[in-house]
């Protein structure tokens, strides 16, 4: 058995290995861009989409299969997102909208999703996110879609009714909330939250603070700023927002459901490219006056073996009782069944908007 001393030299020479590997790499995916440019000679740099879930996705899946240990896949998945964060930034200054500020579960999900070299931009609103996209002032935005104990997320869901940003990706992230307080629990009288925070703790609510008032706010990072300059308020949000915004872990894990799973989409200029498993968000009206227009149009789904994961429907703000309708379906726009699904669905349906398409990474 070797002795310390030798095991100590051999993880030096395995990090100066590691160091030039890296670095050639990093070298790797500078000419990947280069040949980008060169493909695309009339698109504008800025234009240039560096971040390709679909390639993350595959490189993922390889590291799994190729996984011999000791590292489980969850670390050597962590690992390879700062590398392949770091290639991105080397490529272009890639910036991220998210709903802010600092603290919140849309900041976590994308620095989950997109490692440590990119630049995040927090912004006061969901509508905000998508309006950094669509003027250019971030490359890409996150925001949060559904919850798997509360449900949709409206505020996104009314955004896309008006947008010219695509749909890139899909992230998952298991939600904690938290109660953070400067006071007691028995002294607080009100909580401040998303609406999506107070909805998800319902229940942890009505037993321990049911004569509360609960406040719903822009993000659940704005509770915890508005907690911390009152008496007697407390806020549902992350823990990381306790040494933020200097407050105190009253209450942990107050979620209803112990596996409460926040699903966020990231959006851009256009979706990646067909991965072979995809999902295709689609928004559209229906002529009420038509009898069944709506069944007739869900059936085409069917009728070209697209399979449906969401179904929702959202006033579209114009007139009274008129709804736009939001199906995500299997398969990629470029694919011909949905090519010629979206042509049929013209028959029964108006305004047929394709949002965006995505490598699926559904948790079940």
């Amino acid at each position: 058995m070797a002795d310390l001393n030798a095991l100590r030299k051999k993880i030096d020479s395995l990090d100066s290995t590691l160091v030039n590997i890296l670095n050639e790499r990093a070298r790797v995916s500078l000419d990947i861009g280069a040949a980008k440019k060169r493909e695309s000679p009339d698109v504008v740099i800025d234009d240039v989409q560096v971040y390709r879930p679909g390639r993350e996705k595959e490189i993922y899946e390889k590291l799994s299969r190729i996984n011999a240990g000791p590292l489980n896949d969850d670390s050597l998945h962590a690992i390879f997102r700062e590398i392949m964060s770091a290639s991105i930034a080397l490529q272009k200054d890639v910036s991220i909208a998210y709903l802010g500020p600092p603290g919140t579960f849309s900041q976590q999900a994308a620095y989950k999703r997109l490692g440590d070299s990119v630049a995040y931009i927090p912004q006061k609103q969901i509508d905000d996110v998508f309006e950094s996209v669509e003027k250019g002032q971030s490359t890409y935005g996150i925001v949060p879609f559904e919850n798997s104990s509360f449900g949709s997320v409206v505020e996104t869901l009314d955004r896309f009714i008006h947008t010219t940003a695509q749909v890139r990706a899909e992230t998952y992230l298991t939600i904690h909330q938290c109660l953070l307080s400067n006071s007691k629990l028995e002294d607080i009288t009100k909580v401040y939250s998303h609406s999506q925070g107070i909805g998800q703790t319902q229940k942890w609510l009505s037993t321990h603070l049911p004569a509360a008032r609960r406040i719903s706010v822009q993000s659940t990072a704005e509770a915890a700023k508005k907690a911390a300059l009152e008496t007697g308020a407390a806020a549902i949000c992350s823990e990381i927002c306790a040494d933020i915004y200097g407050l105190e872990v009253v209450a942990k894990n107050i979620e209803d459901v112990a596996a409460n799973t926040t699903r966020f989409l990231i959006i851009g200029t256009a979706s990646d490219s067909p991965t072979k498993d995809d999902h295709t968000l689609i928004s559209f009206t229906v002529d009420h006056r038509q009898p069944g227009a709506l069944c007739d149009g869900l059936k085409v789904f069917k009728d070209y073996g697209l399979n449906l994961f969401k179904i929702d429907s959202r006033p579209n703000g114009q007139r009274l009782w008129h709804y736009v309708f939001f199906v995500e379906c299997s398969g990629h726009y470029e694919d011909e069944e949905i090519k010629q699904a979206l042509k049929k669905l013209e028959e029964y349906c108006l305004d047929i908007v394709v949002l965006g398409s995505f490598p699926n990474q559904r948790i079940e």
